[in-house]
């Protein structure tokens, strides 16, 4: 079995020529160690579950507004986000995922950036929010920004102090698992 170490599973460069872990072979090793470290460390995660936890309840706080901006703006744009971005789970993306015991999915977004995401339908995403990366749900285009300029100033700052403190939440997450694995 091969293994990654904790350097190379949360190697991010902004220069990329591939999306990481676009290989299905390779996807599949980085889930397998991580679910191994993960259960390896067990109690000792404790703190690094209760920060997924937290990221996660904070996230469903703005699912409801996402969907809603979705709704008025996505079915109607000449030009998808989603046909033009390129981007993957990232290695946060991936250990909040498994940490929450959310359903891996079976492949990374891309395997090379010449291609469009696997999980855009003519219908829109066809994986659950919580499995989308991070990018896909904090993103606003801008015609959701202006959609969103029109809410009431205490449901912007709502929405605001709730991506902030899932920024926060995530970067404890993974710190906490590099310190417990390390």
């Amino acid at each position: 079995m091969i293994m990654f170490t904790v350097n190379e599973l949360i190697w991010n460069d902004l220069y990329r020529t591939e999306p990481l872990w676009g290989a299905t072979a390779t996807w599949k090793t980085v889930n397998r160690n991580l679910d191994y470290l993960i259960r390896r460390h067990g109690p000792n995660m404790n703190r690094a579950v209760a920060l997924a936890r937290e990221v996660q309840v904070r996230l469903e706080s703005i699912f409801s507004l996402l969907d809603d901006l979705c709704a008025v703006t996505c079915p109607w744009c000449p030009d998808q986000c989603c046909l033009a971005a390129k981007v993957w789970i990232d290695f946060k993306d991936l250990l909040f995922l498994h940490l929450n015991g959310h359903q891996i999915p079976p492949a990374q977004l891309l395997a090379d950036f010449k291609e469009t995401c696997s999980y855009l339908s003519p219908k829109g995403c066809i994986l659950p929010r919580f499995s989308r990366p991070w990018v896909c749900t904090w993103y606003l285009c801008p015609t959701q920004k202006a959609n969103f300029r029109q809410k009431p100033n205490s449901v912007q700052d709502k929405f605001s102090r709730a991506v902030q403190a899932i920024k926060t939440g995530r970067k404890e997450m993974e710190s906490e698992f590099i310190r417990i694995v390390s």
